[in-house]
Formats: structure tokens, C-alpha cells, sequence
């Protein structure tokens, strides 16, 4: 029996797919199947219900896994690991139950648009278990429903 997952958009923005996404390991879906935000502002969000499970160490990048195992990786800006932390704030640690919604981090948007793309790509990284993932374009607001995926 298979069961539907829904994901909240993480940040306020414009929704892309992947294949604009001017990074090879992204726009191919080597990380896994997912979208992208042009963000508008700096606060992030947890798309779905789970645990915090890796916290890169330049806070740039945060992966949620819930109950049934699926890990959501939110990668904010591209190149942006070469600012090293700086502009980058953790509301969360590694163990931290979280539900979809939840800020779990915030970036200075300007800074990381100085140094780096702020493009932000939202990917489940197990994606392999994932069967008709389908994203909502439209949406722009932070904390509502933007894609959907089944898993058995």
C-alpha cells in the first residue's frame, strides 16, 4: 500500500525544477529528485515532520528524515559553503525532532547573494523509494503545501 507525502515550501520564493539549476550534482538529480527556490527572504523552514539528521558544518545545509525514512536535504545557495558559516543562523541541532513549518534556520540573504548563488534546492536524497513526485510552481509562500510524492 503505498502512502503520500506532502512537503511545505521551505522559504518564501519563486519555485524551480531542478533542471535550472545551474549545478551539475543538482540539475541532473544526482542528489535526488526535488525543486529549487529563488528565495525572497532568509528564513527556512522544515518541509516535512521529522528529525534533524545532518547539519553541514558551514550551516549551509540542513536533512530532515521522517518516520518513514525519506531524508529532505535543504542546501541553501549554491557555492555558499565558501562563506564558512558566516550569515548563516541554527535554530536546530542533529536530533531535534521538528514538524513541517518549523524554522530551523535563517541566512542573510544579501550577503549570501554577494558571495555565492542564492538559488536553494530542496531534495529528497533517497529518492530512489519516491514514485510520482509532483511540485506546485505556483506556490511562493513559505510554510504551504508545494510537492507531493508517493512511496510503498
Amino acid at each position: 500500500m503505498s502512502k503520500t507525502i506532502k512537503m511545505v515550501l521551505p522559504i518564501n520564493g519563486k519555485v524551480l525544477p531542478l533542471s535550472d539549476v545551474n549545478d551539475y550534482l543538482f540539475n541532473k538529480k544526482i542528489m535526488g529528485e526535488g525543486a529549487a527556490i529563488e528565495p525572497i527572504d532568509g528564513n527556512v523552514l522544515s518541509p516535512i515532520d521529522g528529525k534533524i539528521v545532518l547539519i553541514y558544518k558551514t550551516n549551509h545545509a540542513v536533512a530532515v528524515e521522517n518516520e518513514d525514512g525519506i531524508k529532505v536535504l535543504i542546501h541553501v545557495g549554491l557555492d555558499s559553503a565558501k562563506l564558512e558559516g558566516k550569515g548563516f543562523a541554527l535554530y536546530v541541532k542533529v536530533g531535534d525532532n521538528v514538524k513541517a513549518g518549523d524554522k530551523i534556520l535563517s541566512f542573510d540573504r544579501e550577503l549570501l547573494e554577494k558571495n555565492a548563488s542564492i538559488t536553494t534546492p530542496v531534495v529528497i536524497t533517497n529518492s530512489e523509494r519516491v514514485k510520482n513526485y509532483d511540485v506546485d510552481y505556483s506556490v511562493k509562500a513559505a510554510g504551504k503545501e508545494f510537492a507531493q510524492f508517493s512511496i510503498d
